[in-house]
């Protein structure tokens, strides 16, 4: 029986795509002929192709190869073995909605509060199936807010998702943050997005808005609407400043009647995705610069605690 080492590399790919990650990361510690088969950016194109992690278009893949011809020193590198495990490019990097806020707080690091404090729950409950409105097929369960702002603050680290620094820094592609929201039919609500693209160790602060990476959605509904259908709201980030690797979105809702009980607005399936361009760019730190943040209140999340040590905290 010939020895592994001999193996062609066709061969060697095959037996890969029949074992786990952890046995392809083990096996390709044999030598260097099997390393160097492991390693081969077509064994990780058809790995995503098999199991539907999306790579950036074959058009891009082009671009990305002549400007590669070009000028090597401005062109990143696809490392579609990253692209396999982390599936960067996902129509949605939010994990699924789960069925209890302490759960999502514990699970996903997901953070709620309202009106009276940074961790009050009660400004919304987890609604299933959600009430007063229509129906929508895409939706099991969603948060319904009451009569004080009831917020959630979800923060997604880019980097930890698998996008490399290249791709945010120099290609800089457009990032889309979206969401469904609906009024109960019998009071009239508001509903507010609030996203920034936040630096690494940066936290977020609904206070400071900086026009190239913070905007504000917002919503109303009066009393009666009718029909109560579901709408998505959306945010689109451009031509962003260097150095982004967070995003964060809060969501917040309540009611205007001061009702008691969850009568103020309802989002559901918030979806953060990165649309990859079908062209190369090569953008420099000097291009869309980063100004100087604008704040509305006197702290940019800087607070000092009972025990005196002062701490950086998102500030909702």
């Amino acid at each position: 029986m010939a020895s592994i080492d001999a193996y062609p590399v066709v061969v060697i790919h095959e037996i890969a795509k029949r074992l786990d990650y952890a046995t392809i990361k083990a096996m390709r510690l044999t030598n260097h002929h099997i390393y160097n088969a492991l390693s081969d950016s077509l064994l990780w194109i058809d790995l995503c192709e098999r199991d539907k992690a999306v790579l950036p278009s074959i058009a891009f893949r082009r671009s990305l190869a002549e400007h590669a011809e070009e000028d090597e020193s401005r062109v990143g590198q696809l490392d579609f073995e990253r692209i396999w495990v982390k599936n960067p490019f996902r129509p949605n990097l939010v994990p699924p909605m789960l069925s209890t806020m302490e759960a999502m707080d514990r699970e996903y690091g997901w953070k709620f509060a309202s009106d009276r404090h940074q961790n009050d729950r009660s400004g919304m409950v987890v609604e299933e199936p959600p009430a007063g409105c229509e129906p929508h097929p895409d939706i099991v369960r969603c948060f319904a807010t009451s009569y004080v702002w009831g917020k959630r603050l979800v923060t997604i680290n880019l980097k930890k998702e698998g996008v490399p620094d290249w791709i945010l820094d120099r290609l800089r592609p457009r990032i889309i943050i979206s969401e469904l929201v609906a009024p109960r039919f019998d009071c009239s609500s508001i509903y507010q997005m609030h996203a920034q693209l936040l630096k690494e160790g940066e936290m977020f602060d609904t206070r400071a808005t900086h026009p190239r990476r913070s905007a504000v959605e917002k919503m109303e509904w009066p009393q009666w609407t009718t029909p109560t259908q579901w709408s998505r709201v959306e945010i689109v980030f451009v031509d962003y400043p260097v150095g982004m690797r967070e995003i964060a979105v809060m969501s917040q809702g309540k009611d205007q009647q001061f009702w008691a009980g969850n009568y103020g607005s309802k989002f559901a399936n918030l979806e953060i995705r990165i649309e990859m361009p079908d062209e190369m760019r090569w953008l420099s730190d000097d291009d869309f610069p980063d100004g100087e943040k604008v704040y509305s209140g006197p702290t940019d999340g800087v607070r000092q605690l009972s025990d005196g040590v002062t701490r950086r905290v998102a500030v909702l």
